[in-house]
């Protein structure tokens, strides 16, 4: 990728992390709550899952990231399985939880993880993936941090072969939505995109 690519994406990046700090409390929890509702009526209708039995992993949320927590709580509540994430070098290592707090330690970036106690879990036993991101296009391509973590997730389940079964959901702020992201054929593409209004 040529260095005015990366300056685009640094920039996009700059933008939205930039404006994602600056919402309020309030906003953040409702916006989770909406787009928690948004996921849920997707899976369970569309898809067809039931929470009791779905599995489910998802990403703690840092620096004003959109949340799908109260989704989380809700399959917890309801007998389903939730992973989350757990950096190791440059891999994510996925760890089935009890919860969201309690064993949870502050990792790489200072985001929030659950510690080595959660058993870890196989990431192509998801149904599926809740994905964050920087930003998106209306084509489903994902803009990350820029570590590659979730690229290398997607690329594990199959990347955008017709045979991987897990799907990928994106979520985000109205504002993450940019016309054009300068890609490469390793970022990933979200199966369906979700996004509120901020």
């Amino acid at each position: 990728m040529s260095h005015d690519a990366d300056e685009v994406k640094d920039r996009i990046r700059r933008i939205i992390r930039d404006r994602r700090s600056g919402l309020d409390k309030s906003v953040l929890d409702s916006c989770a709550r909406d787009i928690s509702q948004d996921l849920k009526d997707y899976i369970t209708q569309d898809l067809g899952f039931d929470l009791s039995t779905i599995r489910l992993a998802s990403y703690m949320p840092a620096s004003g990231e959109l949340s799908s927590l109260p989704l989380c709580h809700e399959i917890l509540e309801q007998g389903g399985t939730v992973m989350m994430p757990q950096v190791n070098g440059k891999h994510l290592v996925f760890r089935k939880v009890s919860g969201f707090e309690a064993g949870y330690v502050k990792g790489h970036f200072g985001i929030s993880e659950p510690g080595d106690e959660y058993p870890s879990a196989d990431i192509s036993s998801a149904d599926v993936v809740i994905v964050p991101g920087i930003a998106y296009n209306d084509e489903g391509i994902r803009l990350g941090q820029g570590g590659g973590y979730y690229d290398r997730v997607w690329e594990y389940l199959g990347g955008d072969s017709p045979d991987r079964k897990t799907v990928l959901i994106g979520i985000c702020y109205d504002f993450q939505m940019v016309s054009s992201i300068p890609v490469n054929e390793k970022d990933m593409v979200v199966d369906v995109l979700f996004e509120v209004e901020a």
